[in-house]
């Protein structure tokens, strides 16, 4: 994992976004050169040159990213990452070719901008099968196995080390447990297989542990013990200094996971950690996203705005918007917008409901619009009103807010950024329907408002088309 403006990313991600960029790169310059000399005879400037081939890049990454190519499920699948990697290439040449045709309206001189189509087209095709017989060939044999897998050694064998140990084939980032060191008392109530354990009498001879590390050749050192006395600190400072990355277990969890591990907050670890701030600069700079992207946004949805208004109403009398109240920045009470896609009568008794699968009180109409995001537009009004923003945490009523303040422990504190349209937790988590899946929210929400930059907000925002175009979550 590579870290970027405080937020983790894998550098699986990292090596094949910058391998399908320099790619794109290549196979624009080798078709723009071999263009020029079927229509020119020799190489001239095209119009624009400079400005067109970072568009199309931006375009190339923004495709890409909001269809989960750079995700590990996609690596796993051939039928699926063919059939993603068909759509990206249509969806950038058809925004490469819109860019074209919009330059051309402002253009006073543009006789050559028509070549930049064909360009675009080859470029698109070039790239679709360059990326796949790399994913399929070269990343196969090198990069799906272990040569991106960092070698661990877990310092401790409770349940904190179980939790390493069971990880793995969930971690957003490949690593092997190469052994468990036991330490302190905590040893005599091991978690661990006994034959990933290593003697823990390693810990009582300096250089010792180093050596271990060295032999069996460790990239990163987690100390996962909750027994802190008599830690062998200089046996792990000399791992230090040796170039070996030595973890606190919290640390670990969080960039592993993308998660915040609930039984290890405490207060003073709320104090002392890195993370939980915010600048106003950063503040206005997302306010300012917030309300030029609103508007825009409620420009061009508006003939889906209108269209699903009329649905609404002809299909079930009753208001075609829903208002409901929601507990947002601060823990102060706002109502959402939402188009109405149950019946006026949903709650007649009173008593607030979560949202289930195949919802009975779900109208068809209804239906539809929650499994597309449709339902979610009106929300635009509520972030333009400065209540909500793009990207955070999604707002709960407050009787369910309430409950949960006094079952979870740290419900609160994600009430301390304003709420979103989505959030880390939205893309990374099923729709939440009880208090246990709140409970498994809220560590994506913690690490979120642990973590929150601009950077951070834009990885989100990218991820979601994903999650709105294949439905992922949705209910």
């Amino acid at each position: 994992m590579v870290r970027v403006f405080g937020h983790y990313l894998p550098l699986r991600a990292i090596l094949f976004s910058a391998f399908e960029l320099a790619a794109f790169v290549a196979l624009f310059n080798i078709f723009k050169i071999a263009t020029l000399y079927l229509v020119f005879g020799h190489l001239a400037p095209l119009y624009a040159e400079s400005v067109m081939l970072p568009i199309f890049l931006g375009f190339v990454f923004a495709t890409a990213s909001a269809c989960g190519l750079y995700n590990k499920e996609m690596f796993a699948d051939t039928n699926r990452l063919i059939s993603r990697l068909v759509i990206v290439s249509v969806l950038m040449y058809f925004l490469m070719a819109m860019s074209v045709s919009l330059v051309g309206l402002f253009a006073d001189n543009s006789e050559n901008l028509k070549y930049y189509y064909a360009i675009a087209l080859a470029a698109s095709i070039g790239w679709f099968v360059t990326s796949l017989l790399f994913r399929l060939n070269f990343f196969a044999h090198n990069f799906n196995g272990t040569a991106l897998e960092r070698r661990v050694l877990v310092v401790g064998v409770d349940e904190r080390a179980a939790k390493i140990e069971h990880l793995h084939g969930h971690s957003r980032s490949p690593y092997t447990t190469v052994g468990f060191v036991p330490f302190g008392a905590e040893s005599k109530c091991t978690a661990i297989s006994y034959t990933k354990i290593i003697s823990g009498r390693i810990m009582e001879n300096p250089g010792e542990l180093a050596r271990l590390a060295t032999a069996r050749r460790v990239d990163e050192i987690v100390v996962a013990s909750r027994e802190r006395r008599g830690l062998p600190l200089e046996s792990l400072m000399e791992c230090k200094l040796a170039g070996i990355t030595v973890t606190d277990f919290p640390s670990f969890w969080e960039r592993q996971t993308g998660q915040i591990d609930l039984e290890e907050m405490t207060p003073s670890w709320l104090i002392f950690s890195n993370g939980f701030r915010t600048t106003w600069q950063g503040e206005f700079a997302k306010r300012c996203f917030d309300i030029v992207v609103s508007l825009l946004l409620l420009i061009v949805t508006l003939p889906i705005t209108v269209a699903t208004a009329i649905l609404v109403k002809l299909e079930t009398p009753g208001p075609v918007f829903y208002r409901q109240e929601r507990v947002g920045h601060g823990g102060r009470t706002f109502n959402v917008l939402k188009f109405r896609s149950m019946g006026v009568d949903a709650e007649k008794d009173g008593i607030a409901r979560w949202a289930q699968n195949s919802d009975p009180r779900v109208t068809k109409v209804g239906n539809f619009i929650r499994r597309t995001r449709i339902d979610e537009i009106p929300q635009v009004i509520n972030v333009l009103l400065g209540q909500m923003s793009f990207v955070g945490p999604r707002p709960e009523r407050p009787v369910f807010v309430n409950s949960l303040i006094q079952k979870i422990p740290y419900y609160d504190v994600r009430h301390r950024v304003k709420p979103g349209i989505t959030g880390w937790a939205q893309i990374n988590y099923p729709y939440g329907a009880s208090d246990e899946d709140a409970r498994n929210k809220l560590t994506f929400d913690l690490y979120y408002v642990k973590n929150w930059n601009l950077f951070i907000d834009a990885v989100i925002l990218f991820q979601t088309a994903r999650v709105v175009l294949w439905r992922e979550g949705a209910r």
